[in-house]
C-alpha cells in the first residue's frame, strides 16, 4: 500500500496464526478452571487435615484418653470447615469484585487507546495522500482487528483467571466439604483403634494422603510429582511434630 508508514503495512500486522484461536480457548478455559478447582480442595483437606493431626497427636501423649481425643477432633473438624468456607467466600467474592473493577478499566483503556491509534492512522493516510474510499477501507479493517485483539485478550484473561469468575458461595462448599474430608483422615482411625496405634495410623494415613495430593497438583500445574507429594509430606509432618511436642510438654503426670 503506497504511502503507508511501515507500522501500518500488511506485513507488520500480526498474522492469524498469532491471535488466540477459537479451538484453543476451551482448554485453556477448562484446564485453568480444573486448577482452581483443585486449588480449592487443596486448601481446605490440606488445611484441616494438618491441624487436626497435630490436635489428635498432641492430646494423645498428653492425655491419652481415646474419648478426649475423638471429641476435640470433632470440634476442630466442623469449626475449621465453616471457617475456611467462610473466608473462602469473603476472600474470593472481594477478588472477584476487584477483578470485575479493574476489567473495567482496561477495557475503557484499550477503547481508548485504540481510538487515539485510528486517529493518528486517519492523519497518516490523509497526509500520504490516499483517497477518501482507501482510507476508510484502511481504517475499518483496522478498527476490526483492534476490537478483535480487544475481545480475545479478554478472553485470555477470564480463562487464565477462573477463580475469579467463580461464585464464592460454589468456592465455599468446596473448601467446607475439602476441610471435613481432609479432618476425617486422621480422626478415623481413633475410631476403631486404641489410641497408640491409632496415632501410628493416623501419622501413616496422613502422609499417604498429602502424598497423593501433591502428585495430583503437580500433575495438573506442571509440577514435579515426587517433588511436590514430598513437600506436602513434609508440611504434614511439621504440624504432627509440633502436636507432639506440645503435647509431650503438656503430658498430665503419672498417677
Amino acid at each position: 500500500m503506497n504511502g503507508l508508514p511501515p507500522e501500518h503495512t500488511a506485513e507488520s500486522r500480526p498474522s492469524a496464526e498469532s491471535r488466540p484461536s477459537a479451538e484453543s480457548r476451551p482448554s485453556v478455559a477448562s484446564g485453568a478452571a480444573a486448577v482452581a478447582s483443585i486449588r480449592d480442595m487443596i486448601l481446605g483437606g490440606q488445611d484441616g487435615l494438618v491441624n487436626v493431626l497435630g490436635l489428635v497427636l498432641g492430646l494423645a501423649v498428653a492425655t491419652g484418653d481415646g474419648r478426649i481425643i475423638v471429641t476435640a477432633a470433632l470440634a476442630a473438624m466442623f469449626a475449621e470447615s465453616i471457617a475456611m468456607a467462610g473466608v473462602a467466600y469473603t476472600s474470593l467474592g472481594a477478588e472477584r469484585d476487584f477483578a470485575t473493577e479493574m476489567r473495567a478499566r482496561l477495557s475503557t483503556k484499550l477503547a481508548a487507546d485504540s481510538a487515539d491509534r485510528i486517529d493518528g492512522l486517519r492523519g497518516d493516510l490523509v497526509a500520504a495522500g490516499l483517497d477518501g474510499d482507501a482510507i476508510e477501507a484502511v481504517v475499518l479493517a483496522t478498527e476490526e482487528e483492534s476490537r478483535a485483539w480487544q475481545a480475545g485478550f479478554e478472553r485470555l484473561d477470564r480463562a487464565m483467571a477462573p477463580v475469579r469468575e467463580a461464585h464464592p458461595g460454589r468456592a465455599a462448599v468446596v473448601v467446607g466439604l475439602s476441610t471435613i474430608v481432609g479432618s476425617a483422615v486422621p480422626l478415623l482411625p481413633f475410631l476403631v483403634l486404641p489410641v497408640v496405634p491409632a496415632s501410628v495410623v493416623a501419622v501413616a494415613g496422613a502422609a499417604l494422603v498429602l502424598f497423593i495430593a501433591g502428585v495430583e497438583r503437580a500433575r495438573l500445574t506442571g509440577g514435579v510429582p515426587i517433588r511436590a507429594g514430598l513437600q506436602m509430606v513434609a508440611i504434614g509432618l511439621l504440624s504432627a511434630l509440633a502436636g507432639y511436642l506440645i503435647g509431650q510438654a503438656l503430658r498430665a503426670p503419672a498417677a
